[in-house]
């Protein structure tokens, strides 16, 4: 009974094409291998159920019938019915039987091959320092070198680091948008007690610990008792066996998967002045875009696809020493900086990084390709 359920549930959710999701009357098809999820469900979790529908909406505005697709799906697809085909994935990749189709590839991450190579030097460099035998939690299992590197565009999530991850792989046309944050109306109400908030630290992400560094956070907070880590993302079994010892530290705080738009997301983000995420491959990390739309100062690496150098304090290396001595340096701020550097942050992130300079962007980018 619970397989069947499964298979139900993935049928209503992968295994799908979408068809003419405005059911308009236009003359030209596009099919958006990306995910139906956004369209089968209201929840607005992360910032790709937002990203998803815009830009659907924008290639109706461009006169388009728009279908949909997930991107695992393995269905035998008749491409001839479209022009075009935007996106990443199985169907994209197995597009290229048909020469005559346009091809915009859209990459949300990092190159695979950044990405793989980055995540599993990590994992094997806690693995060696612990005695443990962790797994990555966020390798791309497809290969998908047609796509990356024969597309007729690309468009990335992210900033010229990302570009650069890319840009060795293909001669074609590479465009960078940024991405959504997810915003909580509510921060606009935090009042800080700097003296208290500037020692306290928000680690806030998704699944792949070690990929995102948290390994090394547990380690820098855990002989630092007059300063305290908050933990907010997904726990996964084998890196809570290895690290167990430090959750039991009193200042290490592990609040678990954490709603944005929950007064519970409030409550932490006003009791600190910092987020920190030692990653070692993303697009552009949104949920430090997210923290920093609260006000949060970013304590990141370059891998992370935010522009830290003019907006945070930059972690030059993924390993110890360069933690500790970000960490430092954010910890001698005076209060008057902290608070205008927050100030900068949270206008920032409401200038560049909101749905409507993300439509405004996509769709300018979308013409330029189209009209090329």
């Amino acid at each position: 009974m619970v397989d069947l359920l499964k298979r139900i549930k993935k049928y209503f959710r992968e295994d799908r094409v979408l068809e003419n999701i405005f059911k308009s009357n236009y003359s030209k098809n596009v099919l958006i291998s990306y995910t139906v999820s956004p369209f089968l469900s209201n929840k607005n979790r992360h910032t790709n159920v937002q990203e998803s529908k815009i830009l659907a909406k924008i290639f109706n505005e461009l006169g388009f019938n728009v279908d949909v697709i997930h991107y695992t799906n393995q269905k035998k697809i008749d491409y001839k019915k479209y022009g075009l085909i935007f996106g990443f994935g199985e169907p994209f990749e197995n597009s290229f039987t048909d020469t005559k189709l346009k091809r915009i590839y859209y990459a949300t991450g990092a190159h695979v091959c950044h990405q793989n190579y980055a995540e599993i030097k990590r994992v094997e460099e806690v693995n060696k320092k612990y005695n443990i035998n962790l797994l990555p939690k966020r390798l791309v299992p497809w290969n998908w070198s047609m796509s990356t590197s024969l597309s007729d565009s690309l468009i990335l999530i992210g900033n010229e680091w990302t570009k650069s991850t890319y840009t060795k792989y293909t001669t074609k046309p590479v465009y960078t948008i940024n991405a959504t944050a997810l915003i909580n109306d509510n921060v606009q109400n935090i009042k800080r007690d700097l003296d208290k908030t500037k020692k306290n630290f928000l680690w806030f992400g998704s699944s792949g610990l070690v990929h995102k560094g948290l390994d090394l956070c547990l380690e820098y907070f855990s002989k630092q008792e007059d300063l305290t880590l908050h933990i907010c993302g997904p726990m996964e079994d084998d890196f809570n066996e290895a690290f167990t010892e430090y959750f039991e530290k009193e200042n290490i705080i592990y609040h678990g998967f954490t709603d944005v738009q929950s007064k519970k997301f409030i409550d932490i983000v006003s009791q600190c002045s910092f987020s920190i995420l030692p990653t070692c491959s993303e697009g552009q990390a949104t949920s430090l875009l997210t923290a920093m739309g609260a006000g949060l100062i970013p304590i990141a690496t370059e891998n992370s696809g935010v522009d830290i150098v003019k907006h945070g304090i930059l972690i030059q290396e993924l390993n110890l020493e360069s933690l500790t001595s970000s960490i430092e340096k954010a910890s001698k701020h005076e209060n008057e900086k902290l608070s205008k550097i927050s100030n900068e942050i949270e206008e920032h992130i409401s200038k560049n990084h909101i749905l409507d300079k993300f439509r405004l962007s996509m769709k300018n980018i979308l013409n330029s390709i189209l009209n090329d």
